[in-house]
């Protein structure tokens, strides 16, 4: 069900910023003192992290294969984001996301990578990663389980979002739903009394901590900054807090006004409203972005 719900929340903004990305991204790792890629034997789960805006947030990376055939991944929950090439210099070796215009320079001493996160814009984050930890011990956790409604904070004059969570004993896996996007999966697991949970897969670095209450609400710290507070979707209190309502958010000013567009397409041969293959028939019109990790998140279910 959290997938699916995931799936619905486009990111519109992408149409103020269609186009950003057009370059191909690269992740590039170079080792030290250790041969070449081909004996570096980087195959397997990865703890990594990034920093973003002095917040350390890790995440879960993989490399798979070996030599040429060798493929990075990040994760939004069980979604792979797979790179789609990959090349090997000596001891260095290339793989490329085209999805996101982005790379990963990094260097490999003592079993630890080290290096940076190079976006398409902005600055880059230090990225460090080392070999998966054994998983943690299970520990009895409260729930959170469930459908919350928290306070807001937005530019979009939103007063309330949706904090969904699905908890298997200590462990956590969970989003943000607000009116235009979300959070990406947050996941994570519980310790020393709050959920510490996290995203990165490429774009949306988040770091949620979150903290039950005696009195049934949860307390959600965004990035050690931002503090929300939450409710149970059931209870008295979230029915004066309503998250808005995305298929009200944006609306066209005349409804019975044609939508007329023209634009070339990958061969570059214009496409218009008004193209005979579009005869008799219903027009679906979305527009994203191949930066926008929402549009990403909704081009499967579209």
């Amino acid at each position: 069900m959290l997938s699916g719900l995931l799936l619905f929340m486009g990111d519109r903004m992408a149409m103020n910023r269609v186009g950003v990305w057009g370059a191909a991204a690269a992740l590039v790792m170079i080792g030290t003192g250790v041969g070449t890629a081909q004996d570096m034997k980087l195959a397997g789960r990865w703890d990594a992290s990034v920093v973003a805006n002095t917040v350390e947030v890790p995440f879960v990376f993989e490399i798979v294969g070996d030599g040429p055939t060798l493929k990075a991944s990040f994760f939004n929950g069980e979604q792979r984001i797979t790179s789609t090439a990959a090349q090997i210099d000596g001891s260095a070796v290339t793989f490329t996301f085209a999805q996101y215009g982005s790379k990963v320079q990094t260097t490999l001493a003592d079993g630890v990578l080290t290096g940076e996160y190079l976006r398409a814009t902005g600055k880059p984050f230090p990225f460090k990663a080392a070999r998966a930890a054994a998983a943690p011990a299970t520990v009895k956790a409260p729930s959170i389980d469930g459908s919350w409604v928290t306070t807001a904070k937005s530019n979009k004059g939103e007063t309330a979002w949706r904090f969904i969570a699905k908890q298997k004993g200590g462990q956590v896996s969970a989003t943000i739903l607000r009116v235009d996007g979300d959070t990406g999966t947050l996941t994570g697991s519980y310790k020393d009394g709050k959920f510490m949970l996290s995203h990165f897969s490429g774009a949306r670095p988040l770091l949620l901590e979150v903290t039950p209450g005696a009195d049934g609400t949860l307390t959600l710290v965004q990035n050690k900054t931002t503090e929300l507070k939450a409710v149970r979707e059931e209870s008295a209190a979230a029915k004066t807090m309503t998250p808005a309502d995305p298929t009200r958010h944006t609306s066209v000013k005349d409804p019975n006004e044609p939508f007329r567009f023209a634009f070339p397409d990958l061969t570059g041969k214009v496409v218009t409203n008004t193209d005979p293959a579009f005869a008799g028939k219903v027009v679906f019109v979305s527009i994203g972005g191949s930066w926008c990790p929402n549009c990403h998140d909704e081009a499967p279910f579209l």
